[in-house]
């Protein structure tokens, strides 16, 4: 009974571990959000900001130090004193043999306009890791979207290539054989051979690249390499969400993520100006400190005395040589920057729209037009390949045929793929990756 059910766990867990090797489009998208190494570091980055605020935060809360030193002088240092009238030179010794030393000090800051600026500042930082990492989060997004659909065209292209291949064999050992009758001449076994041969390299080139391909869509989700990775989307699912025409339209692009950075990068400048202009603000902190300080010839012999004290300090800047002025000049020049950018982003982002959405209309055409030109090019095949078989066509004609054939079903994988990543940038371009 043990041994059946350690059988029907193993069973189990592999069963488990081989669907983990499977993954639709969107769920080979998910798991890159979780374990692609550059989204693993924006996302440490993001937990950096988090306690960079932190950090920031503790400057305006109270600082305890404290400190504790143990003295024995093996020479005691001496003052010597020559008092008026007389020539006689006095010793004094200057400190006991034993010295104990110990305090604590607390200082709190009452008011400081840079530290004000500074948890602005520690705000802005996290949120600007928030974009990046979201950024980050929508390139990955596209690379493996557009890999994936990659992988899946490179199948089909090798199983439709695979089927030619099939056909032409089969018109091949059947030339052969009516070539051993000698009711056709060699050159057509020939040019078969030729055709069977290259179709054949067309088709292991296609599967390294596949293979390629595959390794790179590993590695771009942060799928271990030497594992097996099962693609469970098809073609046609991938390739039907993408070829439809999409009417254009004006676009509000203000939760586009550059536009959001450019934002960002403007309230930067903003508090970098503040923090310049607060540097002239006094600066205002309250300190509390007590002490316990033992003398004495020996350690049983000490005598102890206790100094507490407090006090306000108050800085004010009075002049740095027009060093601020001028700090706070280029902080306002900066910020003009730092806006014309934003002004300028939104230009570029409806100018890209409009950009990727002709780049869209004109793969879907030509996506179109390929499909069309793969029906046309099966046809004119179909029908050679009759003459060619009632021997009423000759095989150049009939490789002229297939040659036109895999051209047209080369194009149409190139086009779908093409159409697909015309979508997905056009997507990108929106905002809506």
């Amino acid at each position: 009974m043990k041994n059946w059910i350690k059988i029907f766990a193993l069973t189990a867990f592999s069963t488990q571990m081989y669907a983990q090797k499977s993954l639709t489009i969107d769920e080979a998208v998910s798991y890159a959000l979780e374990n692609n190494v550059n989204v693993k570091k924006a996302k440490i980055d993001q937990t950096i900001a988090q306690q960079k605020v932190k950090e920031t935060v503790g400057i305006g809360l109270p600082q305890v130090s404290g400190q504790a030193k143990y003295t024995n002088y093996i020479k005691i240092p001496v003052m010597f004193v020559t008092f008026p009238g007389s020539t006689e030179v006095s010793e004094f010794p200057m400190a006991q043999k034993q010295n104990i030393n110990t305090g604590i000090t607390v200082s709190q800051l009452l008011f400081n306009g840079s530290y004000i600026v500074g948890l602005e500042s520690a705000k802005t930082y996290k949120e600007t890791a928030s974009l990046i990492e979201e950024k980050t989060e929508i390139s990955i997004k596209e690379a493996v979207m557009m890999t994936y659909a990659g992988v899946l065209a490179t199948e089909e292209n090798i199983k439709t290539l695979e089927e030619n291949k099939r056909v032409l064999e089969k018109n091949l050992n059947d030339t052969r054989q009516v070539y051993k009758t000698g009711l056709t001449e060699l050159q057509s076994v020939e040019q078969l051979e030729y055709s069977y041969k290259n179709l054949s390299t067309v088709i292991e080139n296609l599967k390294r690249t596949k293979n390629k391909l595959n390794n790179g869509l590993k590695y771009l989700i942060g799928f271990p390499l030497e594992e097996k990775l099962e693609l469970t989307s098809t073609f046609d699912e991938v390739l039907d969400k993408n070829k439809q025409l999409i009417a254009r339209e004006s676009y509000d692009f203000s939760n586009h993520i550059d536009l959001k950075l450019k934002q960002n990068q403007v309230r930067v400048n903003q508090l970098l100006l503040k923090l310049e202009k607060s540097k002239a603000l006094p600066s205002l902190s309250t300190f509390f400190s007590t002490n316990a300080n033992a003398l004495g010839s020996s350690l049983d012999d000490l005598r102890w005395n206790y100094p507490t004290l407090w006090g306000i300090q108050l800085d004010v800047p009075i002049f740095s040589g027009l060093q601020r002025h001028w700090k706070t000049e280029q902080a306002k020049l900066n910020l003009v920057k730092a806006q014309l950018d934003k002004e300028d982003a939104e230009k570029q982002l409806q100018s890209e729209y409009y950009q990727k959405a002709t780049d869209y209309e004109n793969a879907l055409a030509s996506y179109n037009t390929a499909e069309d030109l793969v029906k046309l090019s099966s046809e004119i095949y179909r029908k050679q390949n009759v003459k060619f078989k009632e021997g009423l066509g000759t095989s150049f004609e009939l490789s002229q045929a297939e040659n036109q054939l895999y051209e047209a079903q080369t194009k149409y994988y190139q086009a779908a793929i093409e159409l697909i990543q015309a979508k997905v940038q056009l997507d990108k371009a929106k905002g809506i990756l």
